[in-house]
């Protein structure tokens, strides 16, 4: 195993996993995978979590270690298959692309055929870019899609979609699941995918919502008070801003900016500048563990309108009797 893994340390570089997936001799990459996924998969074929298992010493094969990372690498980017063949053929896997007849890519989006639509959802929230269009390409799609951080309970739901000026109202779609998230209007049918007419020569782009990475901040947000959300079931609006602090503090959530209106137009305070004895009339998600107060002296708002120096994907502030 050694030696058909010595010449690639010379060339380190990072790869991706359509490139790690051919690293490896496809004898030595299946039998890895014939380890890995026997012993400690990671995943399981549809990508949701496969059950713990105990550790199996998979890496005690004697490779050096840059060699092992390189292994690893390969490794990661495939998965065995006993049937496995290109398309709808009897045991092949959706949504997987066959590179031999064991070893194959997993799709970072899934492709289902109905009717005269295709139904596609995201598979690795985490692929680069360039491999969503590559899959719209391969079935004769020109949509881009791409991923921003959301809240939490927005996290996997289509946040944005734009088609192009000719597009019939039907060819592009969105795919709905009940109770999968809250809606701004308080509904809880939410667009998990997307549906697409067969041959459609249209062009669209579609935007996701996914996880924020640490001290990211949300570009497209839930309510604040939305299942999943940090002040889910919390009363706030006409309470002073003190009262609601201390009950973010019980759960561990800061608040890094307040918007207060001065007449027409919004202004941004930090903490320190707002007195606990002002009101809260609004609150949206900002960041993990954190949310964005719109605030004033008084119980109610006396202006509304969109904050011009909100972030984006923030509402306007909505008080509420």
């Amino acid at each position: 195993m050694k030696r058909d893994i010595d010449p690639l340390i010379g060339g380190l570089a990072s790869v991706t996993d359509r490139q790690a997936a051919g690293l490896l001799p496809e004898d030595a990459a299946a039998a890895l995978a014939d380890r890995i996924t026997a012993t400690a998969s990671l995943s399981t074929v549809d990508g949701s979590p496969a059950p713990h298992r105990r550790r199996s010493p998979v890496m005690r094969i004697g490779l050096p270690l840059a060699a092992a990372g390189v292994a690893c690498a390969a490794v990661t980017a495939v998965v065995a298959t006993r049937d496995g063949g290109p398309g709808d053929a009897p045991g092949a896997t959706p949504g997987v692309t066959a590179t031999s007849p064991r070893v194959s890519l997993v799709s970072a989006l899934s492709f289902t055929r109905r009717g005269g639509y295709i139904d596609v959802r995201v598979r690795d929230p985490l692929a680069d870019p360039k491999r969503y269009k590559e899959e719209f390409a391969a079935h004769g799609l020109d949509v881009t899609l791409s991923m921003v951080p959301a809240s939490p309970s927005i996290v996997g739901t289509v946040v944005m979609m734009e088609t192009s000026e000719n597009t019939g109202e039907r060819d592009v779609t969105t795919i709905t699941a009940k109770g999968e998230c809250v809606t701004g209007g308080g509904g809880d049918v939410c667009p998990v995918g997307v549906r697409i007419r067969t041959g459609y020569k249209g062009t669209a782009q579609i935007v996701f919502g996914r996880d924020a990475r640490p001290g990211e901040q949300y570009d497209s947000t839930a309510p604040a008070s939305a299942p999943g959300e940090v002040m889910h079931g919390m009363t706030y609006r006409r309470h002073r801003v003190g009262e609601v602090l201390a009950a973010l503090r019980e759960r561990q959530v800061t608040v890094p900016e307040y918007r207060a209106m001065e007449g027409n137009v919004s202004k941004a305070l930090k903490p320190g500048q707002v007195p606990p004895t002002w009101y809260v009339h609004d609150a949206v998600p900002w960041a993990k563990n954190q949310v964005l107060l719109f605030v004033g002296p008084g119980p109610t708002e006396q202006a509304s309108g969109q904050p011009p120096s909100a972030p984006p994907g923030v509402p306007s502030p909505t008080p509420t009797g």
